[in-house]
C-alpha cells in the first residue's frame, strides 16, 4: 500500500502532467483515455510501482511532444 504523502505526491505530479496535457494538447488529452496502461487488475490496490510507471509513461509522451513543437 501507498504512503500518504507518496501517495499524494504521485496524484498531483500525474494531475499536472495531464492538466498539461489538456492545456497544451487537447487533441492528445482527448486520447488520454484511450492510452493502455499496465496495472495489474488481479489487485484492489494499485501499487505505487505502477502509479510511478504511469507518470513516467506520461512525463515521456510530454517530452515527446514538447520536442516535435520546438522542431
Amino acid at each position: 500500500m501507498l504512503n500518504k504523502e507518496i501517495e499524494h505526491q504521485l496524484m498531483k505530479e500525474i494531475f499536472d502532467l495531464t492538466l498539461a496535457f489538456q492545456i497544451e494538447y487537447p487533441e492528445i488529452y482527448d486520447n488520454l483515455l484511450e492510452t493502455p496502461l499496465f496495472l495489474n487488475y488481479g489487485h484492489k490496490v494499485i501499487s505505487q510501482t505502477e502509479f510511478e510507471a504511469y507518470r513516467e509513461f506520461l512525463r515521456a509522451q510530454l517530452r515527446v511532444f514538447e520536442e516535435e513543437k520546438v522542431a
